[in-house]
């Protein structure tokens, strides 16, 4: 975790799990499964370390068991855009 010792604490693995449980849609690609949270403005653009409102989920490593995308590595240190991604499905609203 070499300059970000955040990521290692309790409060911030607490925080994530609290996320994913909420939602594990990724707000890149908008599929199902996301197992890590991304800061939708990056920490090195100035966004809040382990603010909520700055977290959202996103797939990490292992990319998107959906589409195949590595989603965390596509977004890079670029900022979330501040639109939703339109797909031909609303994977933002809960299934009934």
């Amino acid at each position: 975790m070499g300059n970000r010792p955040e990521l290692g604490w309790r409060h911030y693995r607490r925080l994530r799990e609290q996320i994913l449980a909420a939602s594990d849609t990724c707000h890149w690609c908008g599929h199902p499964g996301a197992d890590a949270l991304d800061h939708l403005v990056p920490t090195s653009k100035g966004g809040a370390r382990v603010d909520p409102a700055n977290l959202a989920p996103i797939h990490g490593v292992a990319g998107c068991p959906s589409c195949g995308r590595k989603c965390n590595n596509e977004k890079g240190d670029d900022e979330a855009p501040a639109a939703r991604l339109t797909t031909s499905r609303d994977w933002y609203s809960p299934l009934p």
